[in-house]
């Protein structure tokens, strides 16, 4: 009696100019006296979503779904459904170009990950471009596996799904100077859940982002960019160019792992914070003084040449 058996067919057409990268669709519930159902509380009985919509393109919705109306036994009679969109991405929303030079963007970035748990793997400060692990951990436990996968993803969380664990398996960080004084940004995530969606077998499956970690992220960095850029106006115009840079291939630019026992303790190379350990990053030529701190622990320091095409290894066995 808390359910509504629901069929859907409808077609909505893109009668905009332009590519909708992604659209967010809301669909409402009326009972006989126009009365909004919202299921505890919330606006939208069912969410559906859309990617990639053309201009003049359909998208059609066809299927029949339960649908919760309350959490009381108590029967309700369902009038009408309203869908509306709520969300309408025409730019990727995952991709974003900030009035700050790239050289600020990228060490904002390097706090921002880190304060999300999230550890480089392989950081190169040349191309500006990042990978990353996650240190959160997995969450285990179907209610909030359902909840943090609803709130990250595209994956089915209805009444075919059941899904007991949540991950997020990687995250990779692009910088682009496209425009002098501009930097675009662009946030890639990849998850995973633990389940057994509709007509499969129980296990690990990717499931699509929906983009709402990336633009969490994105709005971190471009609040912490511009703050940067503006308590250090004269550093952030000290770094512009004189001339074009020289091309250097990435296969000859030396190569830097630094870990540590305990792992997760702060990198700076120069000074520069670079990450958490385990880290592997692509480092200039020439000397570079290396400093790993851990709170409880005494720092730990060394001061290295590199070449070209070096590949070293670190290891800072740290003392409390």
């Amino acid at each position: 009696m808390n359910k509504a058996r629901a069929e859907w067919n409808a077609t909505i057409r893109n009668t905009s100019p332009h590519r909708i990268f992604r659209v967010t669709l809301c669909v409402k519930a009326f009972d006989g006296a126009d009365r909004q159902i919202k299921p505890g509380g919330n606006e939208c009985v069912l969410t559906l979503w859309g990617t990639n919509w053309q201009p003049g393109a359909p998208l059609n919705f066809k299927g029949r779904q339960n649908i919760k109306i309350n959490d009381e036994r108590v029967p309700v009679q369902v009038a009408k459904y309203t869908i509306a969109a709520t969300e309408v991405f025409d730019n990727a929303p995952n991709l974003r170009t900030l009035d700050v030079r790239c050289p600020l963007v990228w060490s904002s970035a390097l706090r921002v990950f880190a304060d999300k748990r999230f550890r480089p793997t392989v950081l190169d400060k040349e191309s500006f471009t990042a990978t990353y692990a996650y240190d959160g951990g997995r969450t285990d436990g179907s209610r909030e596996s359902e909840r943090m996968l609803k709130a990250y993803t595209n994956a089915n969380t209805g009444f075919f799904s059941n899904w007991e664990g949540f991950r997020i398996d990687a995250a990779s960080l692009y910088l682009r100077e496209e425009e002098p004084g501009t930097c675009t940004a662009e946030v890639k995530m990849s998850f995973a859940g633990f389940g057994k969606p509709f007509m499969a077998s129980l296990g690990w499956y990717d499931v699509g982002s929906n983009f709402n970690f990336e633009k969490t992220l994105l709005d971190q960095l471009e609040a912490q960019s511009k703050q940067a850029a503006s308590a250090d106006l004269d550093k952030a115009i000290s770094q512009l160019p004189t001339e074009a840079p020289k091309p250097v291939e990435s296969a000859v630019k030396p190569q830097l792992t630094v870990t540590s026992e305990p792992s997760g303790a702060e990198i700076e190379i120069d000074g520069e914070f670079i990450g958490n350990t385990p880290t592997t990053v692509t480092v200039k030529e020439g000397s570079a003084k290396v400093k790993v701190t851990k709170t409880g622990f005494q720092p730990w320091e060394r001061t290295l040449k590199l070449n070209l095409g070096d590949k070293r290894t670190l290891n800072a066995e740290l003392v409390k």
